[in-house]
């Protein structure tokens, strides 16, 4: 970055109360507000904040017990259950960096990010095992309670060291372009300011917020932070053991959420089986998708039938900036007059800044296209175990030697209009999204090239008859069966991340540098054969 940067500030408005130090404390603080009101609406029942708050002392008491100290990175790859919630509640109130694991992931995959992160436990409801620490089956037998209430001891856990706000709260591993996930260590600094945010559009608590994402997904700590961890009731969905989205909707229906956050993909699934009306969803005044561009069209539908009933909200942000760091209130006047095919990502959130540089790193005029830098105290870490990616996308600014102030170098290109609203261009890089997961389209080509006589295999995102999907062309030294490309992708990638089209080639198109060419190969794999 250059010694001189203009950069757009949303600064934070001035509060007369005591800011929580961790997130702990913030959950203490919300749930002591209305102690017998419904924490967790969950199929097995409903549990107070009273009660969440017994059971995470009690899990938090067992964890130190077993040995674990602060700074101790905990494994959960549970689903939506009565044991996940307090077990993670622990783990903000002793340290204890967590992260989420997709239940449904290749085993390899789990693996490779378990030696990743060599987490002192792991608790899994299969069969997996931890040889970087302690396991715990919780295979959910019961109603998930029956664990807790088997865990020695009723008081509270011995106080942790003192948890602050530059000490990490999560990892959230996407897809990386070295062929591994990365995990994004995320602080409690980024995440309390985060509910700040949550509080300007959700309130401060008493209402009821979805939990439609998957934990192990970046859109899920919303749900958790802006609504449980604000003092809000969550409706948990496992949309993963329900097929029919019919079901979905009355789960959300009967835990009468106010408040639902999905990508646009889930909204426009719902919208299909006209499941996405104020009928089916009474109770919802506020509407929050992010993850990937909403189609302009549609959302204009969305907006007019819910015209009076709810609002809609459209928020951006990498996994790397606490989730969420720009969003835009969408109304009726900006619909009629976006330009483009998806509506602009808003304006920065208090307590973040922003660049917009072009390649030398230097700032473009106001209007021009450029690469979107990302400060302020919602920034991440870095990258778990992990310093070359960490050092390729977060800087120090060379303005700041004294003090930490890390810039998040986001990858995607973007204009700032004269109103300060963001709009999305484009990516520096082979990244896209896809159904709101983050995918480096680099790590699909180096899985299919682990086979040994596939020579090179390139990934690329093209238009297929339900939105972006992914399409693989490779080249090798003899005839590969294309079921073996499948399976090694099947073995070792989640479902999202699976080609829905391979073939094999002779060559692979190259540009004047020797280089295979991307964009002649999506040309190659565009049409539909």
């Amino acid at each position: 970055m250059t010694a001189e940067m203009p950069v757009r500030v949303a600064r934070m408005e001035t509060r007369n109360v005591t800011p929580p130090s961790n997130l702990w404390e913030a959950y203490l603080a919300a749930a002591a507000v209305n102690p017998s009101v419904p924490a967790l609406v969950l199929a097995e029942g409903m549990v107070t904040f009273a009660a969440l708050t017994a059971q995470a002392e009690r899990c938090a008491a067992w964890l130190a017990g077993i040995g674990l100290r602060r700074g101790d990175v905990v494994a959960i790859q549970l689903p939506k259950r009565p044991e996940t919630y307090p077990l993670w509640l622990a783990c903000l109130r002793q340290g204890l960096p967590y992260v989420f694991l997709d239940p449904r992931s290749p085993p390899e995959r789990g693996r490779r990010i378990l030696d990743r992160v060599r987490p002192a436990l792991l608790a899994t409801a299969g069969t997996e095992s931890n040889r970087h620490g302690r396991t715990i089956s919780l295979p959910g037998s019961d109603d998930g309670r029956g664990w807790i209430e088997t865990l020695p001891g009723s008081g509270a856990a011995p106080r942790a060291e003192p948890v602050h706000g530059l000490d990490p709260a999560y990892i959230m591993f996407t897809s990386g372009s070295t062929g591994e996930p990365k995990g994004a260590v995320i602080p409690h600094q980024g995440v309390l300011n985060l509910m700040h945010w949550g509080r300007s559009i959700c309130g401060p608590g008493g209402t009821r917020v979805s939990n439609v994402n998957p934990l192990h997904f970046d859109n899920s700590v919303f749900d958790l932070y802006c609504g449980l961890v604000n003092g809000a009731t969550l409706v948990p969905v496992e949309t993963g053991a329900i097929s029919n989205p019919a079901g979905w909707v009355k789960l959300l229906r009967q835990g009468k959420a106010e408040v639902v956050f999905a990508v646009p993909t889930l909204f426009l699934t719902l919208d299909r089986l006209r499941l996405l009306t104020p009928e089916a969803l009474p109770d919802v005044r506020l509407f929050v998708f992010g993850g990937e561009g909403y189609p302009i069209g549609a959302l204009r539908s969305f907006h007019g039938r819910f015209a009076g009933r709810a609002r809609l909200i459209n928020v951006y942000g990498p996994t790397e900036t606490s989730c969420i760091c720009s969003s835009l209130d969408v109304g009726a006047a900006q619909l009629e007059t976006v330009p483009t095919a998806f509506p602009p990502l808003g304006r920065m959130h208090p307590g973040f800044a922003h660049l917009i540089l072009d390649e030398s790193l230097s700032p473009v005029p106001r209007g021009a296209a450029g690469e979107l830098w990302i400060g302020g105290v919602g920034v991440g870490l870095g990258y778990y175990a992990n310093p070359a990616e960490s050092a390729a996308r977060f800087r120090q600014d060379p303005r700041q030697d004294a003090v930490r102030s890390i810039w998040y170098r986001s990858g995607d290109l973007v204009r700032e209009d004269e109103n300060g609203l963001l709009w999305f261009l484009g990516r520096a890089d082979n990244q896209v999204k896809i159904r709101g997961h983050r995918i480096e389209l680099e790590e699909i080509d180096l899985t299919v090239e682990q086979l040994p006589e596939v020579r090179r295999a390139v990934c690329v995102a093209a238009e297929g008859s339900d939105g972006l999907e992914l399409r693989l062309a490779f080249t090798a030294d003899s005839p590969v069966p294309i079921e073996r490309v499948r399976r090694i992708c099947s073995d070792r990638l989640p479902s999202y991340m699976q080609p829905t089209k391979v073939v094999q080639l002779d060559r692979l198109p190259e540009n004047a540098n020797g280089k295979v060419d991307r964009k002649a190969v999506r040309a190659i794999m565009e049409p539909d054969a």
